[in-house]
């Protein structure tokens, strides 16, 4: 009998002026690709303090308001099955400095993130790329709509 082993991993939806916080990856197999920050969780870490710790080491940014808990979601995630936890907390204060894992970053409305590129039609084209990039497209579309419910 195999046993099935996870990863766990936090994502946060760094707010601000009613935008969220979108990193631009430069390295790896998501490289060019925008992602809200986030990673593994290390031992004897919580969940709580894995988003916080990434949300800084990834931004520069720090929560100025408590963690939400938005949702759990699985995805396939270099090449591991892993459980994403999702957070959401304000970001009022401070400028963003990106780490070496990305090229850019922005500042965009959750609901016009959601319209242009997370559409149906944005889903089709990413699995007319690849069937395990269709699906985690829509993997992050299924979190972002449960964070849009949140608001």
């Amino acid at each position: 009998m195999t046993q099935q082993l996870y990863g766990i991993g936090t994502t946060i939806y760094a707010e601000r002026d009613g935008a969220v916080l979108l990193l631009k990856r430069a390295m790896g197999a998501a490289s060019g690709s925008w992602y809200l920050p986030g990673g593994g969780l290390e031992p004897g870490e919580t969940l709580e303090e894995c988003a916080v710790r990434e949300l800084y080491e990834e931004s520069g940014l720090r929560p100025t308001g408590p963690l939400r808990l938005i949702s759990v979601i699985p995805m396939f995630v270099y090449d591991v099955d892993t459980f994403l936890v999702e957070f959401a907390c304000s970001c009022d204060v401070g400028d963003v400095v990106i780490s070496d894992e990305h090229s850019a970053y922005r500042w965009i409305n959750p609901r016009e993130w959601r319209e242009k590129f997370m559409s149906d039609e944005q889903l089709a084209r990413a699995t007319s790329i690849s069937k395990s990039l269709g699906q985690t497209s829509q993997t992050i579309r299924n979190g972002l709509d449960r964070y849009l419910q949140s608001l």
